[in-house]
């Protein structure tokens, strides 16, 4: 499951309209292994940003054409550009604008003179404040996995490209068989650890391409692209074997749970359609019961057998 990739390249907006302050500050950006575009002014600004992704806009407050401030609300007003970190260059003789710099929204101020080392420390902050804040609206902060909007969100774009270029795919809805007998009678903390067990098990498990998130109570969601059902069925087997042995060791519980998948784009296109599929899948499994390590059924094919 990819979050969010800390290791590619920043790229930083920087808007100055002193030539000498702009080259020093680029300069030492660069040294910091950022990527660096560059604006003089609030409309030259606005042109950058159309140029590619950036992941924070540094900004004088008082550029030539246009208030540092006033460019900040014209980005928030874009949904292309309003959540963009925004880092404003403070003159400290200007109380007010530095006031008004922080009601806008701002991310962080730095005020002048400064070091281009601490400039550089507080472009590094921001970006990490936001790529920790993101991180933690889009993860379920048990598992770990992806949540449930995050989830939605990632697989209507990939069910997307799935029609659009006719690739295939497979969608897998994972239940802890029996969940809520096993909050009810060994309790909530035992759930929540076994829960955790069977996470940590999907997560070293799937590629780096894979999608994986938590749909609700004991139930996840895997998203197995170029896959076909039966390397889904690979897959399914060898996290219910890791999980019996490692559930078995932590908790001396033996763990299973049932599954459903279905092919992509044959057997749907849309959530819509795929989701009730799946949650129907799921239900001939749990009442099949024929499989000591959990049953799996496969939409409009029935329980698979390996």
């Amino acid at each position: 499951m990819s979050i969010l990739s800390t290791m590619r390249q920043r790229n930083v907006l920087l808007i100055e309209d002193d030539a000498n302050a702009l080259h020093l500050m680029r300069e030492y950006l660069n040294r910091a292994n950022f990527l660096v575009r560059t604006a003089t002014d609030g409309w030259e600004a606005l042109k950058r940003l159309k140029d590619g992704p950036v992941d924070v806009i540094v900004s004088k407050l008082a550029v030539s054409d246009v208030d540092g401030a006033r460019l900040r609300e014209k980005c928030m007003v874009n949904p292309e550009t309003r959540d963009i970190p925004f880092l404003f260059l403070v003159d400290g003789t200007q109380v007010e604008r530095h006031v008004r710099a922080l009601r806008s929204g701002v991310d962080d101020c730095l005020v002048k003179p400064f070091d281009p080392v601490i400039l550089v420390a507080h472009v590094q902050a921001v970006i990490e404040r936001r790529r920790s804040y993101e991180e933690m609206v889009r993860v379920d902060p048990l598992t770990r996995l992806l949540n449930r909007p995050a989830l939605e969100k990632e697989l209507t774009e990939e069910l997307r490209r799935v029609s659009r270029y006719q690739r295939t795919a497979t969608m897998v809805l994972i239940d802890i068989d029996a969940f809520s007998d096993l909050n009810a009678e060994s309790g909530v903390a035992m759930g929540d650890l076994l829960l955790t067990c069977l996470s940590g098990v999907i997560l070293t498990s799937i590629r780096a391409m894979d999608i994986a998130g938590r749909y609700q109570g004991g139930q996840f969601v895997l998203f197995l692209p170029e896959t076909a059902s039966e390397g889904s069925l690979v897959l399914i087997r060898r996290i219910q074997e890791q999980l019996l042995t490692i559930a078995n060791a932590v908790a001396g519980y033996d763990l299973t749970f049932s599954a459903s998948l279905i092919h992509l784009p044959d057997d749907g296109d849309t959530l819509e359609i795929i989701l009730p599929r799946l949650e129907e899948a799921l239900q001939e499994a749990k009442a099949s019961g024929d499989d000591e390590r959990g049953a799996i059924h496969q939409w409009g094919h029935g329980a698979i057998v390996d």
